[in-house]
């Protein structure tokens, strides 16, 4: 377990360092990445929010850019945000369009990340990985999490399936970040010492 977490500290204090980075900055674009036949920037329709299939990129008034996708485990799944073009760090099977989503946190600036953290779900694997990722404006709410829907529900956690929420009911509804804390196996660190503080000493007494 040692060696695992030492292997693992980079990988943990890059996602705080890039969310303290987006801390401050001003959204002047959300991007999805969509086939053409993907209508009402969704592949699987539902109540809940967006769901999709690869990452977003997050674009900055400061002329930067981020993406958010599921690339923590080398199985594709966990969220990652990377400093990055989802299309150069990911692979398209098939041809996507670069399309701008009309998010309603457009041209907010960002006051708040938080990463939400679960346990790995297979006994073979140690450690946490990142579930949802939140994104707090002064008027606006975005979240995004590595969770699948299938036929209009949520079917399951630790996936390669993004579902981006803009409603806090809906993420309440759902149990996921903040609101899963308690209830649904989410864990929240200020800072990867934290993080690196509970592994040491054992994430069950999280």
């Amino acid at each position: 377990m040692k060696d695992e977490l030492e292997n693992n500290i980079e990988i943990y204090s890059r996602q705080f360092e890039l969310s303290d980075e987006l801390i401050g900055k001003t959204i002047s674009k959300i991007v999805f990445y969509l086939e053409e036949s993907d209508k009402e920037f969704t592949e699987q329709p539902n109540k809940f929010g967006k769901s999709l299939l690869q990452g977003i990129d997050i674009r900055t008034i400061e002329n930067q850019t981020y993406s958010i996708g599921n690339r923590f485990t080398n199985l594709g799944y966990g969220l990652r945000i990377d400093r990055e073009r989802t299309d150069k760090i990911e692979y398209f099977q098939e041809e996507r369009t670069p399309i701008q989503y009309e998010s309603k946190i457009t041209g907010e600036r960002i006051n708040q990340v938080r990463i939400y953290w679960m346990k790995f779900p297979y006994e073979s694997e140690n450690g946490l990985y990142p579930q949802e990722i939140e994104i707090l404006t002064e008027n606006r709410f975005l979240l995004l999490s590595s969770i699948e829907v299938n036929n209009g529900e949520i079917n399951t956690e630790f996936t390669n399936k993004l579902l981006l929420v803009e409603e806090e009911d809906n993420a309440r509804e759902l149990n996921l970040g903040n609101f899963g804390l308690i209830t649904n196996g989410r864990f929240f660190f200020n800072d990867v010492n934290k993080l690196i503080e509970k592994l040491k000493t054992g994430y069950n007494n999280v």
